[in-house]
């Protein structure tokens, strides 16, 4: 089980064949076997040291994922798994990564919000409804506009600053 808040991104360092190798933010041990969410979709931790730690990615994740689009020096938004005694300051989301969408445009605001709008397939719209939650790479968010085939969220300053996706650019993927 997860709280949906992400506590933190980490830098991917190495990534060779379907094993990933990302920056160790976390503060607490890490256990080998551990799940540790990356933008949403849930991977076991296969080793660790302080500065790093490694998981594979089957077949099946690559499919259901971005993350064949991630590069070396690209960022996760990550979370680990609650402890039985932890808050859950969390919105109501529960599931895996279902598809992957695509950003058609990102416009920014004086604000410093941005808003962000995601080209999806129309068999997924029955599930969307405007100022309901949405996670966009484990990032739990308000949909702000539903129209035919695409939807709006909007980011604001301090959302940007703790998650990857003030470095979305219009024709990335994103996992929901």
């Amino acid at each position: 089980m997860f709280s949906w808040i992400i506590e933190q991104k980490a830098k991917i360092l190495n990534i060779n064949a379907w094993e990933f190798t990302i920056e160790n933010t976390f503060k607490e041990p890490l256990v080998i076997g551990q799940s540790i969410a990356h933008d949403w979709a849930c991977m076991t931790i296969t080793s660790f040291d302080d500065e790093k730690y490694t998981f594979f990615a089957m077949q099946e994740s690559l499919k259901l994922t971005n993350f064949e689009n991630k590069k070396v020096w690209d960022y996760f938004n990550v979370e680990r798994c609650l402890k039985i005694w932890d808050r859950l300051d969390w919105h109501m989301v529960s599931g895996h990564v279902d598809t992957v969408w695509i950003v058609q445009n990102i416009k920014k605001y004086d604000d410093n919000s941005i808003e962000i709008f995601i080209k999806y397939n129309k068999d997924f719209s029955k599930y969307l409804i405007p100022k309901w939650s949405i996670t966009i790479n484990w990032t739990s968010l308000t949909v702000v506009q539903d129209m035919p085939w695409e939807l709006s969220v909007c980011l604001i300053p301090i959302t940007q600053q703790i998650t990857n996706l003030w470095d979305l650019k219009p024709n990335d993927k994103v996992n929901l």
